[in-house]
């Protein structure tokens, strides 16, 4: 049975996640507790290196 997912909780970011788990990577995590808002997503995942 596969796990429901729902968008990482930083803005800028286009990782699917558990919906357990608020961030999909500490980089995430960071950005958006400092509240780094706009510019490109450094998760390294590669939903976001796709993106352009």
């Amino acid at each position: 049975m596969n796990e429901a997912t729902k968008p990482c909780d930083h803005a800028g970011c286009n990782c699917q996640i558990p919906i357990s788990r608020d961030f999909c990577s500490e980089s995430c995590r960071m950005a958006s507790e400092s509240q780094n808002v706009g510019g490109a997503c450094e998760c390294g995942h590669a939903a976001c290196q796709q993106r352009t």
